[in-house]
């Protein structure tokens, strides 16, 4: 059985570069696009547990426009 930081990192790792892309492509700045990106998955992270999460990739651009907008 794996836990949820286990599950977390394999959605991170499947996904932190598509959605640094998308975050680049918005901002033009690679180093705000590193930050912004970061703060995609901390928010994530941070509702993950209580979360019913259908489409994760979905929601990670969600949560990207999101935080693009902030």
């Amino acid at each position: 059985m794996t836990s949820v930081s286990d599950d977390f990192s394999d959605i991170y790792d499947q996904h932190i570069e598509r959605i640094y892309r998308f975050v680049y492509f918005k901002v033009s700045s690679q180093e705000i696009a590193e930050d912004l990106s970061s703060e995609v998955f901390t928010r994530v992270w941070k509702g993950y547990e209580q979360a019913q999460i259908e489409n994760i990739q979905a929601f990670l651009y969600q949560v990207a426009r999101h935080v693009i907008a902030d």
